[in-house]
This record gives C-alpha cells, sequence and structure tokens, in this order.
C-alpha cells in the first residue's frame, strides 16, 4: 500500500509522534507518492487506519475521516470514511514525510498551510506556536487530552515563512502568511499560547493587538542580586516588546492545592494514621515552598524593574477578566512612556467587543466549565436572546480604530 495523508490527519500525526517523542520520525522526507491499495483491491478506511496503528500512531486515528492527498483528479479515491483532495501544482522540496510501510504524510510545514483555510484565525495561530514551541497537544483530544512538555520545537517561524512564500499557489498559504508574522516563539504551554494569541491578535480578529511580544525570555539577575537570591535567572511567560512590563500565567493548581486538599481529607478519614498525617505535612510543606518561590521571584523581577502582572484561569472564565487585566497592562506600558496605546485602549471600551472577545476566550479554553460558560451563551443565542453586532475599523494608518457598531 501507499499513501499520502493530509490536513487534519497530518495534525493528528504530527502531535502523536511529538508526544511519544518521536518526533524524529518528521525528519525523513520525502516526495508525494501515487495511491495503491496493493494487496487489497480497493480503498477502505479500516485498512488506512490499521497501517497507521502498526506504524504505532493509533493516537492519530479518530471518529473523523481520514485526510488522504493526491496528484490528480483521475487519482482520487472514493471510498466511505475517507476524505480526498486532488492538487496539481509542485510542492517544494521536502513537503512529505515517510512514515514507512508506504505512509506518507504532509510535514509540520504544508499541514501549517493547508489548515489556514479550515481553521478560525484564532485557533490557526495557536497551533502556528505549538509547532515552533515546547509542547504538544494531543492527537487524538487536543482540547482536554494529555499534554506533552518539554519538548523540542517542530519547525520555525522563518521555516514556516518560506515554505508559505514557496507555495503561494496552495488555497491558504496568504492567510497563513499574515498568522506567521504574528506567531511568537517558544510557547512552553497551551495557555502560554493562548495568552499569547489573545495579546497578539489584531482588533478585527477580536485579538488585543499588543503584538509585538516575547514568551518565556531569559532575565539574568546580575551577579550582585544573583547573589542575593536562590536563582541565576528569571523566566516570566510572557513579555510585551519594548516595554518592561508582562504576563505570568498561574494554573488551576499553580499551587498543589489540589493534592493538599486530598491528602487532607484521607488524613481527617483516618485518624491516627501516621503515615497519611505525614503525607499531609509533606503536602502544605509543598504547596508553601511554591507559594514561597512565586514571591521570591516576583520579587526578583521587581528588582530588574519589570511589572509583571500575574494571569489565573478565573481571569480567562469570568466575563471582562481578561480585558481587565489587559486594561492593566496596557496603563502599566503607557505610565512608563513606553508606546502609545490609546488606539487599544478604546477597543477595551465596546462592549459589542468585549462580549464577542470573551466569547472567543471562553470557544479557545480547555476544561468543562469554560465549554459550559461558551454552551450558555450559544443557547442564548439560539434563543434570540444575545444580540449580533457588525463591527467596522477602520486600518489605513496601521491603527485599528473603531468607525461604527451596528446592531443587526
Amino acid at each position: 500500500m501507499f499513501i499520502t495523508l493530509d490536513s487534519l490527519t497530518s495534525l493528528r500525526i504530527i502531535r502523536s509522534l511529538r508526544s511519544s517523542g518521536q518526533e524524529r520520525r518528521l525528519s525523513n522526507r520525502c516526495d508525494i507518492t501515487l495511491p495503491d491499495p496493493s494487496p487489497t483491491k480497493r480503498w477502505r478506511r479500516r485498512l488506512i487506519a490499521e497501517a497507521l496503528d502498526q506504524a504505532g500512531l493509533g493516537g492519530a486515528v479518530t471518529d473523523a475521516p481520514i485526510d488522504v492527498l493526491v496528484t490528480s483528479k483521475e487519482t482520487r479515491i472514493r471510498a466511505e470514511g475517507l476524505r480526498c483532495a486532488f492538487r496539481t501544482g509542485t510542492y517544494p522540496p521536502d513537503s512529505f514525510v515517510d512514515l514507512g510501510d508506504g505512509l506518507a504524510t504532509a510535514c509540520p510545514e504544508l499541514t501549517f498551510v493547508e489548515l489556514a483555510r479550515v481553521m478560525e484565525p484564532a485557533v490557526h495561530l495557536m497551533l502556528g506556536m505549538e509547532l515552533c514551541g515546547r509542547f504538544s497537544r494531543d492527537g487524538a483530544d487536543p482540547r482536554d487530552g494529555a499534554v506533552c512538555y518539554d519538548i523540542e520545537p517542530i519547525t520555525t517561524v522563518q521555516r514556516l515563512r518560506t515554505f508559505a512564500e514557496g507555495a503561494r499557489w496552495i488555497r491558504g498559504a496568504e492567510r497563513a502568511l499574515e498568522t506567521i508574522d504574528r506567531i511568537v516563539e517558544n510557547a512552553w504551554s497551551p495557555m502560554e499560547a493562548v495568552l499569547a494569541t489573545l495579546a497578539a491578535l489584531p482588533p478585527y480578529e477580536l485579538g488585543y493587538d499588543l503584538w509585538p511580544l516575547k514568551l518565556n525570555p531569559r532575565k539574568r539577575l546580575g551577579e550582585k542580586l544573583a547573589s542575593l537570591s536562590d536563582a541565576q535567572s528569571r523566566v516570566p511567560d510572557l513579555m510585551f516588546a519594548g516595554s518592561n512590563v508582562g504576563l505570568n500565567y498561574d494554573g488551576e493548581d499553580h499551587f498543589g492545592l489540589g493534592a493538599l486538599v486530598e491528602a487532607a481529607v484521607r488524613a481527617d478519614r483516618n485518624p491516627g494514621d501516621a503515615a497519611l498525617a505525614h503525607e499531609l505535612e509533606e503536602a502544605i510543606a509543598h504547596t508553601r515552598r511554591r507559594i514561597v518561590a512565586d514571591k521570591r521571584r516576583d520579587r526578583d523581577l521587581l528588582a530588574l524593574g519589570l511589572t509583571i502582572f500575574s494571569v489565573t484561569k478565573e481571569d480567562l472564565e469570568e466575563q471582562g477578566g481578561l480585558d481587565h487585566v489587559m486594561g492593566q497592562v496596557i496603563e502599566a506600558i503607557e505610565q512608563a512612556g513606553a508606546r502609545d496605546l490609546s488606539a487599544q485602549r478604546r477597543l477595551l471600551e465596546s462592549e459589542a467587543l468585549a462580549h464577542a472577545r470573551q466569547d472567543l476566550i471562553w470557544s479557545l479554553m480547555p476544561g468543562s466549565e469554560a465549554q459550559k460558560a461558551h454552551k450558555r451563551l450559544k443557547d442564548r443565542e439560539s434563543r434570540g436572546e444575545t444580540r449580533d453586532y457588525v463591527i467596522s475599523f477602520d486600518t489605513s494608518d496601521g491603527q485599528a480604530r473603531v468607525l461604527s457598531i451596528e446592531e443587526v
């Protein structure tokens, strides 16, 4: 059998390989292969699914159709559970990956370009930060599945741009180039990518337009300050370029409170159990160490002249919560005289934009609570209990100015 996989199936394969420590397999580049179902006589979805499973890529197989790619109309594959596309152009060199056993798939750069057509701009930008970052989402369940951390980026902004410029004939390439301009490299987690995406997106995509920015820049303390600290450097999650202002994301269990509560419950249910009492003491000590480490980090950052705002899960989940934080960011940047952000400040005054942006935030977040909030909003929309707006912008001078907001 010979088959070339494509689009969302390729993305699931890329994520599966990165999450399982097999990202080196993505370096086996090749050309597109002509489809051939041999030794069987016709294509079946099960045939490809079994081949992926044998190749150690069972995590890339979901209930969704399997995407395949061919080079002509005549070689199109028709089978239930397969989604076939054909293109007749000349691909840049090394556009495909040889997975072995007759399987090939689109490379990360081609996959990114192709998905510009089917992904919303915010989701596409987050994907770019994932591919250029040090984490990978789950291949089968990217929203709520396990995340793999501390891995090498699979591509770079420059490689994405070079590929897209060399493949402008592919539908989606021009849109991909627009996204590439705002990708920030070196994201360490999905939530960092979410924050960076919302900060970098232009206002007509419901972003805060605070680009450019940097993710996880290492700030050296210097000899004198390091001698007073327990670290040689500090790494804020996000810094706004040209300023001393940044963000740190404190996740849902940043201080290990979940483990502390569980240990406390076990100890309460088994009074007199010395092992459980010791476990509780260790959990309390761990939480205390995390809090102390955060306080020391904050002092070091302050001593470096940096203003770092903490962002919590609740800020993202509550209506207008992140708007409030970004308003403080804008105030701090302007007070330092770093940038004129009057246009961005005016955008925060629009109630219509605030509601639309919050819906976007909910749609990007993992977890049941965010999804419930997003569903509640959609339910209200279906009942006609919300209002829709058409917002017109003037971007002729590089600034985004709201011209009009009309209820429809």
